[in-house]
C-alpha cells in the first residue's frame, strides 16, 4: 500500500515538516508512558489518546508503525506511595500498572508493540552511564552520577532556552553534590530502605531521564522517527534525553518531536500535585469512554483544552448524535444519484486530508459534524448514505460508533440517568418539555419557549443549546 504524505509539527524545528521516515514505509514511535504510583487521571488520558490518534492516522496512511510506550516503575513518587501504604515499591508499581492497563483497554487505545519497564532496563542504563562517564559527559559524586550539562553544546535546543538563562535564580539543594546547578542525576545513591541495584558507583537506582534513553536504545537502536509526550515534558525530561542520548551516540535521537497540549481546569493543567484531577475510571463510569474520546477529538492535539462540565455534557450529547447518524445511515438504501451539498461532497477525502496535515483530528471531526447537521436538516436518504461512508473512519481513527446504535443509545441513557439520579419517567417528561420548547421556537413563539426553559430551571434542570442540538443536566 502506498504511503500518504504526512505533515507534522516538530517541536525541535518549531514548524511543520514533511514526515520522512528513516526506513521507507516504516515509522518508529516512542511515547512517554505513566509513572505508576496512582490512578491515571483524565489529563494523562489526553496524552495517551494523542499517541493513539497519531498511531491510528499513520496506519491509515499506509505506514507500518512500531510503537513503544514505557512504564516508569521506579521513582521518588512510587517510593513515597509505598511508604504511605506500607507496601513495597514493587507492589505499588504492579498494582497501578494493572489499573493503567485496564484504563487503556476501556478507552480502546492502541496497544503498543513494546511496553518496556524501567526496572527491566537497569543493565542498559548502567552501560549508558558508563559510556557518558568515559566521554567526560558525566561524573561520580558520593555515589550519585550527574550529567555535565555544559559539555553538551546543543543543550536547550528542544525547549529553545539558553543555558545561562536556566542557571539564573537556580540553586543547588543541600543534599546534592553537583559541579553545576543545572547538572541532572543519572544515578542516585541508595538510601536506607529504598529499592536499589548494584552498580560500579555503589548500590542505587536510575534517574528518571536516563530510563527513557536506555529503553529507546534497547528497542530501536537509536533510530527513532517520532518521540511523543505532553508539552510539560519538553523541559527538562526530553531536553535531558537529547543530551544523554546524542551526547553518547553522536546521532540524532529522534527525527521529530511531537508534543500534546495540556488539559486545563481553570487555566491550570490537570495534575495530581494540584489536586484538580478526575480519574479515567471515574470519568468512564459517569460519562463513558466514547465521551472522553470525542471530547479530545474535537480539539487539536497541540492546543490546550479547558476541562469543564459543559464541555463534557456537550461531548456526551454528541456521542448520541453520532449514533443517531449511524442508525439513519444504516437504514438508508441506495437511491438515484443526486447533487450532494458541499458539506457531503468528497467527505472522506477531505477528512483524510485534515488527518494527514499534522494529525488534525479536530478539523476532521468538524467536517463530520457539519455534514451531520446538513443531513438532519434535509433528512434525505441519499444524504445519509453519503454521510455513512465516513463510518469506517469514525471507528478506525477516532474509535467511535463501534457499537450497535440502539444498544449504545440505551446504555448511554441509562448511565446518564444513574449519574443524575433521575428516573426514566422523569427523563421522558423533561425530553417532552424540550420537544415542546423546540416546537414553540419553530413557530417563533420565543417568549413561550423561554418560559418552558425557565420552568425547567426552577425544577433544577439546566438546559444547554448548541449547534448540534439541545442537551440538559441536573443543576449541582
Amino acid at each position: 500500500m502506498p504511503q500518504e504524505m504526512i505533515k507534522v509539527y516538530d517541536t525541535l524545528s518549531a514548524k511543520k515538516e514533511v514526515l520522512m521516515p528513516r526506513v521507507p514505509g516504516q515509522i518508529k514511535i516512542y511515547g512517554c508512558g505513566p509513572t505508576v504510583y496512582g490512578y491515571t487521571h483524565v489529563g494523562n488520558g489526553r496524552t495517551f489518546l494523542t499517541q493513539d490518534l497519531v498511531v491510528r492516522i499513520l496506519r491509515l496512511a499506509g505506514y507500518q508503525v512500531l510503537y513503544a510506550r514505557n512504564y516508569t516503575d521506579i521513582d521518588d513518587k512510587i517510593i513515597l506511595k509505598a511508604e504511605a501504604e506500607k507496601k513495597t515499591s514493587e507492589a505499588v508499581a504492579s498494582f497501578y500498572t494493572k489499573a493503567f492497563d485496564q484504563n487503556m483497554a476501556d478507552l480502546e487505545i492502541v496497544k503498543p508493540d513494546y511496553s518496556p519497564r524501567a526496572t527491566e532496563t537497569i543493565p542498559s542504563i548502567i552501560q549508558m552511564i558508563e559510556g557518558l562517564i568515559k566521554k567526560n559527559l558525566a561524573y561520580v559524586s558520593n555515589g550519585d552520577v550527574y550529567y555535565r550539562v555544559d559539555k553538551f553544546a546543543r543543550y536547550g535546543c528542544l525547549s529553545h532556552r539558553k543555558l545561562k538563562d536556566m542557571m539564573t535564580g537556580t540553586r543547588i539543594e543541600a543534599d546534592e553534590q553537583k559541579e553545576n546547578v543545572v547538572d541532572f542525576a543519572l544515578w542516585k545513591n541508595a538510601k536506607p530502605g529504598e529499592p536499589s541495584w548494584k552498580s560500579p558507583w555503589g548500590s542505587g537506582r536510575p534517574g528518571w531521564h536516563i530510563e527513557c534513553s536506555a529503553m529507546i536504545h534497547d528497542i530501536f537502536d537509536d533510530a527513532l522517527d517520532i518521540h511523543m509526550g505532553g508539552l510539560d515534558l519538553i523541559f527538562p525530561h526530553h531536553e535531558n534525553e537529547i543530551a544523554q542520548s546524542e551526547g553518547l551516540t553522536e546521532k540524532k535521537l529522534a527525527t521529530y518531536w511531537v508534543h500534546g497540549g495540556m488539559l486545563e481546569v481553570g487555566k491550570e493543567k490537570m495534575s495530581k500535585s494540584l489536586g484538580n484531577l478526575m480519574t479515567i475510571s471515574d470519568f468512564i463510569k459517569d460519562y463513558g469512554a466514547e465521551t472522553m474520546r470525542l471530547l479530545f477529538a474535537q480539539n487539536h492535539y497541540r492546543s490546550p483544552l479547558e476541562f469543564s462540565s459543559e464541555a463534557i455534557l456537550r461531548s456526551e450529547a454528541l456521542v448520541d448524535r453520532l449514533y443517531l447518524c449511524k442508525k439513519k445511515a444504516l437504514e438508508s438504501s441506495a437511491s438515484a444519484p443526486t447533487k450532494l451539498p458541499a458539506e457531503l461532497e468528497a467527505l472522506n477525502s477531505r477528512i483524510k486530508e485534515s488527518l494527514f496535515d499534522d494529525f488534525n483530528g479536530a478539523k476532521a471531526m468538524g467536517l463530520i459534524l457539519a455534514a451531520a447537521r446538513v443531513c438532519f436538516r434535509e433528512n434525505k436518504p441519499e444524504f445519509w448514505k453519503a454521510w455513512g461512508d465516513c463510518l469506517s473512519l469514525l471507528d478506525e481513527v477516532f474509535g467511535l460508533t463501534k457499537r450497535d446504535p440502539d444498544q449504545a443509545l440505551s446504555e448511554n441513557r441509562n448511565r446518564r440517568l444513574a449519574r443524575m439520579k433521575i428516573s426514566a419517567e422523569e427523563s421522558q417528561r423533561i425530553d417532552s418539555k424540550l420537544l415542546e420548547r423546540l416546537s414553540l421556537r419553530e413557530q417563533k413563539k420565543f417568549a413561550e419557549a423561554d418560559q418552558v426553559r425557565k420552568d425547567l430551571e426552577t425544577q433544577g434542570i439546566v438546559v444547554m443549546d448548541g449547534p448540534d442540538g439541545t442537551t440538559w443536566t441536573v443543576a449541582v
